[in-house]
């Protein structure tokens, strides 16, 4: 009694709270069709209810009986139920499939209560869910439902979305019609696809052939459609997005904006609006920003990305009708336009406007409206295809009459060509004989310069000690002699002299004259004549006396009164006396110094700051001697500036001085023929293929007891 009287005081408070639930039956009839119109649905504008409000009887939101099979919900934010028995009393054991809702709406759960309003199952559907966690793996929102014999279940139904319109098909189908029906379903879905992806390969061939935007935006349309059906469809939740959530269902707004911004870049470029008509290019150039604007509004969630919904679709059904306007406005000002163009936006804005006027729920027939706009899309695009196709040739025959005409004009031109080359090659005949003349007489000149320079090297060559004489005085020494030209600026002299004192000495020089080549020769000529004379002359008994004499003589050769031109060339040099008896150098120097090594330490003497020929007002300042005590094993070098100045290396710039002195210690454990070796290696090495800029001399001689 007890047990009864609890039961029946449950029944009672479920009864008040309950709602209108609809009873339908697995009856044939009921079955592989649309029969939204048996429920009554209820709406929670805050799309905060859940199944356990409603079972508690928390609930409290108005019905809204469905008058239509399929019925559409609007753009909308709300959460919606139904409640409804599936009664199998007078059928057998079946197996059935509850498709509702569209492929991308985001919540679609299904939950089975028992009359005494506990919750036994729950199954969910919907792209905010991973594709995976779907309780059935399919594109669409499908829920598996299982009755025995003679079974009732009790269900609520709930929808959500985020802006998006729902559209309520209710159909129950039986697992072998949806088979079927799944089957050729999927069969015109591939169908379909592939009408996209052919006509997107056909046109990026033109593309890439022609190089015309016009079909750059047709192939970017063409693939911004075929991802929009691809993602209205759910296939995008299934093979790309397949986690859910935010990417899933902001993508089918973003590429839809996305359709439309290419539609419109198409249609500017194909009707050739920017020379057409300035105001309907304005007109395109302000609606392709604002479908931008929208686009990427559509990203951001919350408030922005629910309005983005219906914009998206108004501004697609306008940009569509300012496409067809703007062909109308064209073709009345005898503009040729391709009717197959036409058509295909004729069409196009049919479909459209069904599409969206569904979603408005203005056109209550869902199963139209769902499935217009695709086949419209399709028809729209084989249409733009031809158009595409006719335009094509179109450009091949302007192609082929621009290159007639231009083969004509070359005709004419290769004629008048032809003229003028004739009287050319008359003029270049007579030319080339006067030219062959001029050759032969520089020819002739040039042997005799170079015969005369030859000639030169000859003079140069006797003048200079020989190498043999050099060691045969200084036997633990080296010449590293290398010139830029066929004769040298650079010189070198040696001679054994008898002072006054009566002390053998040697005397050596190393000269860089001013210039090269045969400018440079001529100065060395003078030079070590008067080098030659100092050693006869009584005057002359040190090295910087020598220099002295070579300087007035120099100073007297060159800037003679008598002569209409003074003449500014001289030469540094750096002249050194061997006292073998006294172990002492004795130096004098113009400008160039002597680098003395000792024991891997390099001591620099230097001349004075002033080069043989400077003509100065004070007249003849005397040069300086500067004697130094040598030890056994000192090595002495004289050279001219040519080594260091050398351009070269991996960033061709010049040797210096610092990395020169630093070569001289690192050779020193080697004997003066290995050290000859080593710095003509060197400096071949690093002057690479640029090529040699001055005459280089270096003179090393190693003083022994």
């Amino acid at each position: 009694m007890l047990k009864s009287l609890l039961f029946l005081i449950l029944s009672l408070t479920f009864t008040i709270h309950s709602f209108a639930q609809s009873i339908i039956t697995t009856a044939a009839t009921n079955l592989n069709r649309s029969i939204a119109n048996e429920l009554t649905i209820y709406e929670d504008p805050t799309g905060n209810s859940t199944i356990e409000d409603i079972l508690k009887g928390r609930y409290n939101y108005v019905g809204r009986e469905i008058k239509n099979s399929r019925e559409n919900l609007d753009f909308t934010t709300s959460s919606w139920h139904s409640n409804f028995i599936i009664d199998n009393s007078k059928g057998k054991e079946i197996q059935l499939f509850l498709e509702v809702a569209r492929p991308i709406t985001n919540v679609v759960n299904l939950y089975e209560y028992h009359n005494s309003g506990a919750l036994l199952t729950s199954k969910k559907s919907g792209d905010a869910l991973p594709f995976n966690d779907k309780i059935y793996t399919h594109q669409k929102s499908l829920i598996p439902i299982y009755l025995k014999p003679g079974e009732q279940k009790n269900f609520w139904l709930e929808l959500k979305s985020d802006g998006e319109i729902i559209s309520l098909p209710f159909i129950l189908w039986d697992k072998t019609t949806f088979e079927k029906s799944n089957q050729k379903e999927q069969l015109f879905l591939g169908f379909t696809y592939g009408i996209f992806a052919f006509v997107f390969l056909i046109y990026f061939v033109f593309y890439v052939l022609l190089k015309d935007r016009t079909f750059l935006y047709y192939i970017f349309y063409v693939l911004a459609s075929g991802l929009l059906q691809f993602s209205l469809d759910g296939f995008t939740h299934q093979f790309i997005f397949t986690s859910g959530g935010y990417m899933t269902q902001h993508f089918v707004l973003l590429i839809a904006g996305v359709t439309v911004l290419f539609l419109l870049l198409f249609a500017k470029n194909y009707l050739k609006l920017p020379q057409r008509s300035h105001k309907l290019n304005q007109l395109f150039k302000y609606s392709i920003i604002l479908i931008s604007l929208i686009t990427i509004a559509s990203l951001i969630p919350g408030r922005t990305y629910v309005l983005a919904y219906p914009l998206v679709n108004v501004f697609s059904l306008l940009s569509v009708l300012l496409i067809l306007i703007s062909n109308l406005y064209l073709r009345k000002k005898k503009h040729t336009i391709d009717p197959f163009f036409t058509l295909g936006f004729v069409i196009l804005i049919g479909s459209a406007i069904l599409f969206i006027l569904g979603n408005f729920s203005i056109i209550n027939s869902p199963a139209l409206t769902e499935n217009v706009l695709k086949a419209g899309t399709i028809i729209e695009i084989a249409l733009l295809s031809v158009s595409m196709a006719n335009k094509y040739r179109h450009l091949q025959n302007e192609k082929e009459d621009a290159q007639k005409l231009l083969l004509e004009q070359l005709a004419e031109k290769n004629e008048f060509m032809a003229n003028i080359n004739n009287k050319l090659e008359q003029q270049v005949q007579e030319r080339t004989h006067e030219v062959e003349l001029q050759k032969e007489v520089l020819k002739e000149k040039n042997e005799d310069i170079m015969a005369s320079i030859k000639y030169a090297e000859r003079i140069q060559k006797a003048v200079l000690p020989s190498l043999k004489k050099f060691k045969a005085l200084l036997p633990n020494s080296f010449v590293l002699f290398k010139p830029r030209d066929i004769v040298s600026g650079d010189f070198f002299w040696i001679e054994e002299v008898v002072p006054k004192n009566g002390h053998k000495i040697i005397v050596y020089a190393a000269g860089d004259c001013t210039g090269h080549g045969v400018p440079g020769a001529l100065v060395h000529i003078v030079g070590q004549n008067f080098l030659r004379l100092g050693k006869f002359d009584e005057s002359v008994n040190s090295p910087a006396e020598a220099l002295d004499f070579l300087n007035k003589g120099i100073l007297e050769t060159f800037h003679s009164e008598y002569k209409e031109e003074t003449i500014r060339d001289g030469m540094d040099i750096a002249l050194c006396a061997i006292d073998q008896a006294n172990r002492k150098l004795i130096y004098s120097g113009a400008k160039n110094p002597v680098y003395i090594i000792r024991n891997q330490e390099l001591i620099e003497i230097k001349g004075d700051k002033r080069p043989i020929g400077a003509y100065d007002d004070n007249n003849h300042l005397k040069f300086n001697n500067v004697e130094f005590e040598l030890l056994d094993g000192d090595t002495i070098y004289s050279f001219s500036d040519g080594f260091p100045d050398q351009f070269g290396g991996p960033k061709g710039k010049k040797f210096m001085y610092g990395k020169f002195k630093k070569l001289l210690i690192e050779i020193q454990a080697k004997n003066m023929d290995q050290q000859h070796q080593e710095l003509e290696k060197s400096f071949t090495s690093w002057m690479g293929d640029i090529e040699q800029v001055d005459d280089v001399l270096v003179i090393g001689v190693k003083f022994s007891c």
